[in-house]
């Protein structure tokens, strides 16, 4: 970090309102309007208060569709260009008493949480019930024949499954599929499905990945062998927790397969309850190595998916216990 003469950062940290923000974005990557909303200013304030901070380097930005996203550059995880120092260190600790006293830093979760307050709404919606055709119905008896090429093919469990469209291809290959969606509209029409395509070892669950009663299920079971979360994190208000609450379903060498967005400009999708616009391939496979996956591959999804789709596979080191 360039910068100016130690009194010019004595100055930019003598502001109170910078001091909250830094303080806010060291806690969380946060938007400008979640900002606004947490500081009780308007959304051009936060900008140019914010302004100052970013060209020393101690706020970075990040562009998701028309949205700005803050997040501190300090400490541990500091980039290159962004050095810590007493200073800094004394500004972090009397912003987060500020934000301590004004209940800013308290109601972090809620904005965050309110994130996925469309999705759900969107989800929740109960729709007709029209139960198609399983998807190519004459190849679906010979996806046994994949099986011997897996070390183990016990339990495989697909999170947000919505109304099951996955569920036809991982039946035949696993002894035991667990579909698990928060929506419970959309879990009636999955049932509905998979009991017109006849899979008999499939069990659906209401509720999220992050469920501690799915997590201690799980376990009582020695864990999955798969976990599959396609089109789901662009849903979630932190990804990288769920992926975090993904990777401890596993067992010991089960694998984590992500199937996700690029990054798009699709404004429309945040009507379909999208909190976020797609993800960075590095960005996402920092989330995972991050979980300590190994063997990880990222690479796009072929297919008329539009916007189109990346799919990350992580392996969970064996020596992992379920709850590690």
């Amino acid at each position: 970090m360039q910068l100016s003469p130690r009194a010019d950062l004595f100055r930019l940290l003598g502001d109170e309102d910078r001091l909250r923000l830094l303080a806010l974005c060291a806690e969380e990557e946060l938007t400008v309007g979640e900002l606004a909303s947490l500081l009780g200013e308007s959304q051009p304030q936060v900008t140019k208060k914010s302004q100052p901070l970013r060209e020393v380097g101690l706020l970075s930005a990040r562009r998701d569709g028309t949205r700005t996203l803050l997040k501190a550059q300090v400490g541990d995880d500091a980039s290159d260009h962004a050095t810590r120092d007493a200073v800094i260190d004394a500004a972090l600790e009397e912003g987060r008493k500020l934000c301590n006293k004004d209940g800013s830093f308290a109601r972090i979760a809620g904005i965050v949480a309110q994130r996925e307050e469309l999705s759900r709404r969107f989800f929740d919606e109960a729709a007709p019930t029209e139960v198609t055709a399983a998807p190519d119905a004459e190849l679906l008896p010979w996806l046994p024949l994949l099986a011997p090429l897996l070390s183990r093919a016990a339990l495989a469990i697909d999170i947000g499954t919505g109304e099951g469209t996955l569920l036809p291809l991982l039946s035949p290959i696993y002894e035991r599929v667990i579909a698990v969606d928060r929506s419970p509209a959309r879990l009636a029409r999955c049932a509905a499905k998979i009991a017109t395509w006849g899979l008999a070892n499939v069990r659906l669950r209401e509720g999220d990945v992050e469920d501690a009663a799915l997590a201690q299920d799980i376990a009582h079971r020695g864990g999955a062998d798969l976990v599959v979360m396609a089109r789901v994190l662009h849903h979630a208000a932190r990804p990288q927790d769920a992926i975090a609450a993904a990777i401890r379903l596993l067992r010991g060498g089960g694998h984590l397969v992500i199937a996700d967005y690029f990054p798009h400009d699709d404004e429309t999708m945040r009507e379909q309850g999208d909190v976020w616009l797609g993800f960075e391939p590095a960005k996402l496979r920092g989330w995972l190595e991050a979980s300590a996956l190994v063997s990880i591959s990222t690479r796009p999804l072929p297919g008329p998916h539009r916007p189109a789709l990346q799919l990350a596979v992580g392996t969970k080191p064996i020596r992992d216990a379920i709850d590690a």
